[in-house]
């Protein structure tokens, strides 16, 4: 079993939300409306379930 981490995060300016898959911590999640700076608001893991292997 797999283990991702996504970030949730609102943008201010828009007053719009969004969820991206977080591939690397040291870069920070953008809008995707306005481009601009976003409150991230949770960085959950979410478990990714393997595909049944074919007969």
């Amino acid at each position: 079993m797999e283990h991702r981490i996504e970030v949730v995060w609102t943008c201010r300016r828009c007053e719009v939300g969004g969820q991206d898959e977080q591939e690397d911590g040291a870069v920070d999640p953008v809008c995707w409306n306005c481009g601009g700076p976003v409150v991230v608001t949770a960085r959950p893991t979410v478990r990714l379930l393997a595909e049944p292997e074919a007969a």
